[in-house]
């Protein structure tokens, strides 16, 4: 397998220089080997990702330089896909987390018969969080990490709970 390293130095006098920068590569999905030091499957969109962040780090007076390189051996390879896969498990448990505290909501809106079109509109805004949230780890998910099918389940479950709390406010609402 391909791989694009890079290595960046952004100037040590801006700290919104460090910060934006490393959003970015957050953002991006990067794997950091080192300090500065991180590495991206071969693919089409990091390419495109990655020649971003180059110009701006070059906008706030730092270097980037970039390489195509593969793996040694196996045994590297597949530590890197199982770092990846760490990085992409942390990401979907917080969605986790924040779908329980979904399906808690739910339930208490339920419990308390808070029935108004206020709640619902605020249940909508956090499942649709939810889910631009999902999209964004699943577009880094390379590798395809076992979380991302139950995390998709539960947005799922999460979908189903919304319809029937929806259901509810219109059945209280009618005029």
């Amino acid at each position: 397998m391909k791989w694009l390293l890079f290595v960046y130095k952004v100037p040590s006098d801006s700290s919104t220089a460090r910060v934006t920068i490393w959003r970015r590569i957050k953002k991006i999905g990067a794997l950091y080997l080192q300090q500065s030091v991180c590495i991206v499957p071969y693919v089409e969109r990091f390419l495109k990702e990655i020649e971003k962040l180059k110009d701006e780090i070059k906008g706030f007076g730092g270097d980037f330089k970039a390489f195509e390189v593969v793996a040694l051996d196996e045994e590297i390879e597949k530590d890197v896909v199982k770092q990846f896969n760490h990085q992409r498990r942390e990401e979907y448990s917080e969605i986790k987390e924040q779908c329980e505290e979904f399906f808690k909501e739910i339930e208490k809106e339920i419990a308390r018969k808070n029935f108004t079109f206020a709640e619902l509109e605020e249940n909508e805004d956090e499942l649709n969080k939810l889910y631009k949230w999902f999209e964004k780890v699943a577009q880094r998910d390379v590798f395809e990490c076992e979380m991302k099918e139950e995390v998709k389940d539960l947005l799922k479950k999460a979908s189903r709970d919304f319809e029937y709390f929806a259901s509810l406010v219109y059945e209280n609402n009618k005029e």
